[in-house]
């Protein structure tokens, strides 16, 4: 009979607190660089490693910044409203682990994101709708006693609703 693999140790308390406050500085970061324009096709193709696997609602996209760009600069004003997170640690080369995160909420497009108030004259198609969005982040910059910087391996985004 084969020996079972060694189980791997459980994260330490302090391991998951600083995933969750990265996910939390991350999630902050991201979808403010995003739902403002002048930023988003700037800051948003920084934060993406050249090697990065990137799916937008089933649809692959390259993430070299001239294809990024290209991409979010098609995006109509856009606003999130993110309403869960959940982040795991995966595992570690040494020092921080890379991060699976979770995302889920609401995003308004269009120029209903400039509305103010309760308007009930907006069209159904400005409602906001629901989406997933799912990260593996890479820990790319670490200085002790400090929280790493990351970086998105992998994204794949989905509206759900």
């Amino acid at each position: 009979m084969a020996e079972a693999a060694p189980k791997p140790a459980p994260w330490s308390s302090s391991a998951i607190d600083a995933a969750s406050h990265g996910a939390i500085a991350f999630c902050q970061i991201y979808y403010e660089a995003y739902d403002e324009p002048t930023r988003r096709s700037v800051e948003i193709p920084q934060f993406y490693l050249p090697t990065a696997k990137v799916v937008w609602n089933g649809n692959p996209v390259k993430p070299d910044v001239p294809s990024m760009t290209s991409f979010l600069d098609a995006f109509p004003l856009s606003r999130h409203d993110c309403q869960t997170l959940d982040c795991h640690p995966l595992k570690a080369q040494s020092g921080a682990p890379e991060l699976l995160l979770t995302v889920t909420g609401s995003v308004l497009h269009g120029p209903s994101v400039l509305k103010i108030g309760d308007n009930p004259t907006v069209d159904p198609s400005e409602y906001p709708r629901k989406f997933r969005e799912v990260f593996v982040l890479r820990p790319v910059e670490a200085t002790e006693g400090m929280q790493p910087k990351y970086a998105i391996q992998s994204a794949n985004f989905r509206f759900i609703g």
